[in-house]
Protein backbone atom coordinates (compact mmCIF):
# COMPACT_ATOMS: atom_id res chain seq x y z
CA UNK A 1 0.00 0.00 0.00
CA UNK A 2 1.41 3.36 -1.04
CA UNK A 3 0.94 6.34 1.21
CA UNK A 4 0.86 9.77 -0.39
CA UNK A 5 1.17 13.13 1.30
CA UNK A 6 -0.24 16.06 -0.61
CA UNK A 7 1.02 19.62 -0.70
CA UNK A 8 -0.12 21.66 2.25
CA UNK A 9 -0.81 25.29 1.58
CA UNK A 10 -2.82 28.30 2.69
CA UNK A 11 -4.72 30.64 0.45
CA UNK A 12 -4.97 34.12 1.76
CA UNK A 13 -6.37 36.32 -0.92
CA UNK A 14 -6.19 39.83 0.10
CA UNK A 15 -9.36 41.55 0.90
CA UNK A 16 -11.42 38.44 1.43
CA UNK A 17 -9.16 36.87 3.97
CA UNK A 18 -11.22 38.08 6.92
CA UNK A 19 -14.57 36.73 8.04
CA UNK A 20 -14.82 39.76 10.23
CA UNK A 21 -16.44 42.77 9.79
CA UNK A 22 -19.27 44.92 10.45
CA UNK A 23 -18.41 46.50 7.11
CA UNK A 24 -16.25 45.03 4.36
CA UNK A 25 -14.53 48.42 4.15
CA UNK A 26 -13.06 47.63 7.58
CA UNK A 27 -10.73 45.02 6.11
CA UNK A 28 -9.03 47.52 3.83
CA UNK A 29 -5.74 48.67 5.33
CA UNK A 30 -5.11 52.42 5.55
CA UNK A 31 -1.88 53.72 4.06
CA UNK A 32 1.05 53.12 6.42
CA UNK A 33 -1.02 50.95 8.80
CA UNK A 34 -0.14 47.39 9.84
CA UNK A 35 -2.68 44.69 10.61
CA UNK A 36 -1.99 41.56 12.62
CA UNK A 37 -4.37 38.64 12.26
CA UNK A 38 -4.37 35.30 14.03
CA UNK A 39 -6.73 32.35 13.89
CA UNK A 40 -7.14 28.82 15.23
CA UNK A 41 -9.27 26.26 13.38
CA UNK A 42 -10.45 22.81 14.47
CA UNK A 43 -11.42 20.39 11.72
CA UNK A 44 -12.89 16.91 11.81
CA UNK A 45 -12.93 14.96 8.56
CA UNK A 46 -13.95 11.47 7.56
CA UNK A 47 -13.41 9.59 4.32
CA UNK A 48 -14.38 6.16 3.06
CA UNK A 49 -12.46 5.35 -0.11
CA UNK A 50 -10.98 2.32 -1.80
CA UNK A 51 -8.85 4.49 -4.11
CA UNK A 52 -6.86 7.71 -3.88
CA UNK A 53 -8.90 10.36 -2.09
CA UNK A 54 -8.61 14.09 -2.69
CA UNK A 55 -7.33 16.31 0.13
CA UNK A 56 -9.75 17.83 2.61
CA UNK A 57 -9.82 21.62 2.18
CA UNK A 58 -9.74 23.49 5.49
CA UNK A 59 -10.98 27.07 5.34
CA UNK A 60 -8.96 29.52 7.43
CA UNK A 61 -10.74 32.59 6.04
CA UNK A 62 -13.40 33.57 3.54
CA UNK A 63 -11.10 32.42 0.75
CA UNK A 64 -8.24 30.89 2.70
CA UNK A 65 -7.54 27.18 2.52
CA UNK A 66 -5.14 24.49 3.60
CA UNK A 67 -5.22 21.25 1.60
CA UNK A 68 -4.77 18.51 4.21
CA UNK A 69 -3.35 15.14 3.08
CA UNK A 70 -5.54 12.05 2.88
CA UNK A 71 -4.57 8.43 2.32
CA UNK A 72 -4.52 5.93 -0.53
CA UNK A 73 -6.70 2.80 -0.51
CA UNK A 74 -7.90 3.35 3.05
CA UNK A 75 -11.36 1.92 3.61
CA UNK A 76 -12.12 4.26 6.49
CA UNK A 77 -10.32 7.26 7.98
CA UNK A 78 -11.27 9.82 10.61
CA UNK A 79 -9.05 12.82 11.36
CA UNK A 80 -8.81 15.59 13.92
CA UNK A 81 -6.80 18.65 12.87
CA UNK A 82 -5.87 21.98 14.44
CA UNK A 83 -4.44 24.78 12.29
CA UNK A 84 -2.88 27.94 13.70
CA UNK A 85 -2.40 30.85 11.28
CA UNK A 86 -0.54 34.12 11.81
CA UNK A 87 -0.49 36.91 9.23
CA UNK A 88 0.55 40.51 8.67
CA UNK A 89 -0.90 43.04 6.21
CA UNK A 90 0.52 46.46 5.34
CA UNK A 91 -1.23 49.31 3.52
CA UNK A 92 1.05 50.60 0.76
CA UNK A 93 -1.59 53.06 -0.39
CA UNK A 94 -5.23 53.54 0.42
CA UNK A 95 -6.04 50.98 -2.29
CA UNK A 96 -3.12 48.52 -2.27
CA UNK A 97 -2.05 46.05 0.44
CA UNK A 98 0.82 43.60 0.68
CA UNK A 99 0.53 40.66 3.05
CA UNK A 100 2.10 37.47 4.30
CA UNK A 101 1.08 34.56 6.49
CA UNK A 102 2.24 31.24 7.88
CA UNK A 103 0.29 28.22 9.16
CA UNK A 104 1.16 25.39 11.53
CA UNK A 105 -0.75 22.11 11.40
CA UNK A 106 -1.32 19.43 14.06
CA UNK A 107 -3.25 16.30 13.13
CA UNK A 108 -4.25 12.85 14.33
CA UNK A 109 -5.44 10.22 11.83
CA UNK A 110 -7.29 7.04 12.71
CA UNK A 111 -7.56 4.43 9.95
CA UNK A 112 -9.15 1.02 9.58
CA UNK A 113 -8.62 -1.34 6.61
CA UNK A 114 -8.85 -4.66 8.38
CA UNK A 115 -6.82 -3.44 11.34
CA UNK A 116 -6.77 -0.20 13.32
CA UNK A 117 -3.92 2.33 13.14
CA UNK A 118 -3.36 5.80 14.57
CA UNK A 119 -0.77 8.38 13.52
CA UNK A 120 0.07 11.89 14.71
CA UNK A 121 2.02 14.67 13.06
CA UNK A 122 2.68 18.38 13.40
CA UNK A 123 4.70 20.77 11.25
CA UNK A 124 4.89 24.16 9.60
CA UNK A 125 2.58 23.77 6.61
CA UNK A 126 3.24 26.87 4.54
CA UNK A 127 4.29 30.51 4.19
CA UNK A 128 2.58 32.71 1.60
CA UNK A 129 3.03 36.26 0.24
CA UNK A 130 0.56 38.31 -1.78
CA UNK A 131 -0.73 41.66 -2.95
CA UNK A 132 -4.25 43.07 -3.35
CA UNK A 133 -5.63 46.15 -5.06
CA UNK A 134 -8.99 47.91 -4.92
CA UNK A 135 -10.04 48.83 -8.47
CA UNK A 136 -13.49 50.16 -7.58
CA UNK A 137 -14.88 51.36 -4.27
CA UNK A 138 -18.42 50.68 -3.08
CA UNK A 139 -20.15 53.81 -4.38
CA UNK A 140 -22.55 53.90 -7.33
CA UNK A 141 -21.17 50.59 -8.55
CA UNK A 142 -20.21 47.54 -6.43
CA UNK A 143 -16.64 47.43 -5.12
CA UNK A 144 -14.08 45.35 -7.02
CA UNK A 145 -10.88 44.04 -5.42
CA UNK A 146 -8.30 41.82 -7.11
CA UNK A 147 -5.59 39.73 -5.45
CA UNK A 148 -2.69 37.45 -6.33
CA UNK A 149 -0.43 35.40 -4.08
CA UNK A 150 2.19 32.67 -4.15
CA UNK A 151 3.68 30.22 -1.68
CA UNK A 152 7.31 30.77 -0.68
CA UNK A 153 7.37 27.63 1.49
CA UNK A 154 5.29 24.46 1.21
CA UNK A 155 5.80 20.78 1.99
CA UNK A 156 5.01 17.80 -0.19
CA UNK A 157 5.82 14.34 1.18
CA UNK A 158 8.52 15.78 3.41
CA UNK A 159 10.16 17.85 0.68
CA UNK A 160 10.05 21.66 0.73
CA UNK A 161 9.37 23.69 -2.43
CA UNK A 162 8.60 27.32 -3.24
CA UNK A 163 6.97 29.30 -6.02
CA UNK A 164 5.02 26.26 -7.24
CA UNK A 165 1.51 27.36 -6.25
CA UNK A 166 -0.26 30.58 -7.26
CA UNK A 167 -3.69 32.02 -6.57
CA UNK A 168 -5.49 34.78 -8.50
CA UNK A 169 -8.98 36.03 -7.84
CA UNK A 170 -11.36 38.89 -7.15
CA UNK A 171 -14.05 39.97 -4.72
CA UNK A 172 -17.01 42.22 -5.45
CA UNK A 173 -19.44 43.52 -2.86
CA UNK A 174 -22.27 45.99 -2.40
CA UNK A 175 -23.46 47.50 0.87
CA UNK A 176 -27.22 48.07 1.19
CA UNK A 177 -27.47 49.09 4.84
CA UNK A 178 -27.70 46.97 6.99
CA UNK A 179 -26.92 44.21 4.43
CA UNK A 180 -23.64 43.55 2.59
CA UNK A 181 -23.77 41.26 -0.46
CA UNK A 182 -20.44 39.83 -1.63
CA UNK A 183 -19.08 37.38 -4.19
CA UNK A 184 -15.56 35.93 -4.33
CA UNK A 185 -14.10 33.86 -7.17
CA UNK A 186 -10.53 32.54 -7.39
CA UNK A 187 -8.37 30.11 -9.37
CA UNK A 188 -5.45 28.10 -7.96
CA UNK A 189 -2.59 26.92 -10.18
CA UNK A 190 -0.30 24.15 -8.88
CA UNK A 191 2.99 23.37 -10.60
CA UNK A 192 4.75 20.00 -10.75
CA UNK A 193 6.92 18.97 -7.77
CA UNK A 194 9.51 16.22 -7.33
CA UNK A 195 8.93 14.13 -4.19
CA UNK A 196 11.65 12.51 -2.07
CA UNK A 197 11.30 9.22 -3.96
CA UNK A 198 11.84 11.00 -7.30
CA UNK A 199 8.17 10.82 -8.34
CA UNK A 200 6.80 13.85 -10.18
CA UNK A 201 3.64 15.01 -8.44
CA UNK A 202 1.18 17.67 -9.48
CA UNK A 203 -1.88 18.52 -7.44
CA UNK A 204 -4.91 19.38 -9.53
CA UNK A 205 -5.71 23.03 -10.15
CA UNK A 206 -9.01 24.25 -8.76
CA UNK A 207 -11.37 27.19 -8.67
CA UNK A 208 -14.22 28.25 -6.44
CA UNK A 209 -17.03 30.76 -6.09
CA UNK A 210 -18.35 32.01 -2.75
CA UNK A 211 -21.49 34.21 -2.49
CA UNK A 212 -22.12 35.57 1.02
CA UNK A 213 -24.48 37.84 2.94
CA UNK A 214 -23.53 39.86 6.04
CA UNK A 215 -26.12 41.52 8.29
CA UNK A 216 -25.16 44.25 10.77
CA UNK A 217 -27.18 43.49 13.89
CA UNK A 218 -25.80 46.68 15.50
CA UNK A 219 -22.65 48.83 15.37
CA UNK A 220 -20.53 46.04 16.94
CA UNK A 221 -21.97 42.72 15.82
CA UNK A 222 -22.55 41.29 12.34
CA UNK A 223 -23.97 37.95 11.24
CA UNK A 224 -22.48 36.24 8.17
CA UNK A 225 -23.64 33.33 6.03
CA UNK A 226 -23.04 31.92 2.59
CA UNK A 227 -22.44 29.04 0.19
CA UNK A 228 -19.19 27.93 -1.39
CA UNK A 229 -18.70 25.71 -4.46
CA UNK A 230 -15.28 24.27 -5.30
CA UNK A 231 -14.18 22.27 -8.36
CA UNK A 232 -10.80 20.50 -8.46
CA UNK A 233 -8.96 18.83 -11.35
CA UNK A 234 -7.37 15.34 -10.96
CA UNK A 235 -3.99 14.92 -9.23
CA UNK A 236 -1.14 13.44 -11.28
CA UNK A 237 1.86 11.21 -10.52
CA UNK A 238 4.49 10.99 -13.29
CA UNK A 239 1.92 12.41 -15.71
CA UNK A 240 -0.77 9.84 -14.86
CA UNK A 241 -4.08 10.80 -13.30
CA UNK A 242 -4.53 9.37 -9.80
CA UNK A 243 -7.98 10.74 -9.05
CA UNK A 244 -11.09 12.08 -10.72
CA UNK A 245 -12.29 15.66 -11.04
CA UNK A 246 -14.20 16.47 -7.87
CA UNK A 247 -16.63 19.16 -6.79
CA UNK A 248 -17.86 20.06 -3.32
CA UNK A 249 -20.43 22.41 -1.82
CA UNK A 250 -20.14 23.97 1.63
CA UNK A 251 -22.25 26.21 3.84
CA UNK A 252 -20.72 28.63 6.35
CA UNK A 253 -22.18 30.64 9.22
CA UNK A 254 -20.47 33.08 11.55
CA UNK A 255 -20.50 36.26 13.54
CA UNK A 256 -18.10 39.21 13.67
CA UNK A 257 -17.62 41.24 16.85
CA UNK A 258 -15.96 44.66 16.96
CA UNK A 259 -14.47 45.30 20.40
CA UNK A 260 -12.83 48.59 19.43
CA UNK A 261 -12.14 50.41 16.15
CA UNK A 262 -8.79 48.60 15.97
CA UNK A 263 -9.68 45.13 17.28
CA UNK A 264 -12.27 42.62 16.11
CA UNK A 265 -12.98 38.90 16.40
CA UNK A 266 -14.85 36.34 14.31
CA UNK A 267 -16.33 32.95 15.15
CA UNK A 268 -17.47 30.71 12.31
CA UNK A 269 -18.55 27.20 11.35
CA UNK A 270 -18.21 25.53 7.95
CA UNK A 271 -19.71 22.20 6.95
CA UNK A 272 -20.10 20.14 3.80
CA UNK A 273 -23.41 19.91 1.95
CA UNK A 274 -22.16 17.64 -0.82
CA UNK A 275 -18.85 16.06 -1.80
CA UNK A 276 -16.22 15.86 0.94
CA UNK A 277 -17.23 14.98 4.49
CA UNK A 278 -15.67 17.47 6.89
CA UNK A 279 -16.64 20.19 9.35
CA UNK A 280 -14.70 23.13 10.72
CA UNK A 281 -14.84 25.58 13.64
CA UNK A 282 -12.74 28.73 13.58
CA UNK A 283 -11.82 31.58 15.94
CA UNK A 284 -9.99 34.57 14.49
CA UNK A 285 -8.73 37.91 15.85
CA UNK A 286 -7.56 41.02 13.98
CA UNK A 287 -5.79 44.12 15.32
CA UNK A 288 -4.63 47.27 13.51
CA UNK A 289 -1.53 49.18 14.65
Amino acid sequence: MRKVTFVIFTLIPSIVYADLPLSLEDILTDKGKLKLEASVSYINGESNHSELSSPIYIQTGTANFIAVPTEVRERNQNSDMVVGTLGLRYGLTGNTDIYGSGSYLWREDRQFDGESRKTRDDSLSDISLGISHTFLKDEKNPALIGFIEGTVYEKSHGKVSSGKSWLIGATTYKSIDPIVLSLTAAYRFNGSKTLLDGVKYREGNYWFINPSVAFAANDRISLIGGIQWLSKQPDQFDGKKESIRTSSTYAHLGTGIGFTKATSMNISARFGISGQSSSELKLGVQHTF
